[in-house]
């Protein structure tokens, strides 16, 4: 009797599970890696990070102390820390425009376990946020408050023209709602 040199059903069974098993045990390990990476929270990122990071989650405030180092979010009455890393740089100061279109340095944002915020922004259940310019030892930064990423500025002038540029577009168009 002669025997041929092919494999059988069951060997063939066995190396295909061997082979899915290490490829699914490769792919989750990659997964895991993936989901880990910190996204590190920075003012060009800002607006979008947190659009991601709490999608559909409703009203979100984020305020950070110990000069921007330390942040913290505000979630339906709960305060937890923000966990991500943020790198805003050192001498963040922010400012809002007022009604004679010249800009208001913000001071007093409130305290937090008995230290200054130096940041608070919000995020409303419709995807909108603070509207601010922040300036940092980066540069100059202008945040919209509707759905637009965060733009540096070369200088508070094209920031205050961004700023009246939306508040103009929005009175008028009246598609926003």
């Amino acid at each position: 009797m002669r025997y041929s040199r092919a494999f059988t059903l069951l060997e063939l069974i066995v190396v295909i599970f061997i082979i899915t098993l290490v490829g699914a045990m490769v792919f989750s390990s990659a997964m895991n890696k993936e989901k880990k990476e910190k996204k590190v929270l920075d003012i060009s990122t800002l607006p979008s990070s947190l659009r991601d990071s709490f999608k559909h989650q409703g009203d979100v405030e984020l305020f950070c102390i110990q000069k921007c180092q330390e942040c913290f979010t505000i979630q339906n009455g709960q305060i937890t820390s923000y966990d991500n890393g943020v790198k805003f740089g050192k001498e963040v100061k922010l400012y809002k425009l007022d009604e004679d279109n010249h800009f208001v340095q913000l001071d007093e944002l409130g305290r937090f376990k008995d230290k200054k915020l130096c940041l608070r922004y919000h995020l409303y259940p419709n995807g909108s946020t603070t509207q601010l310019v922040i300036q940092n030892s980066d540069g100059i930064f202008y945040l919209p408050s509707f759905f637009g990423e965060a733009k540096k500025v070369e200088d508070m002038d094209e920031a205050k023209a961004l700023w009246i540029k939306e508040s103009y577009s929005l009175r008028d168009s009246g598609a926003f709602y």
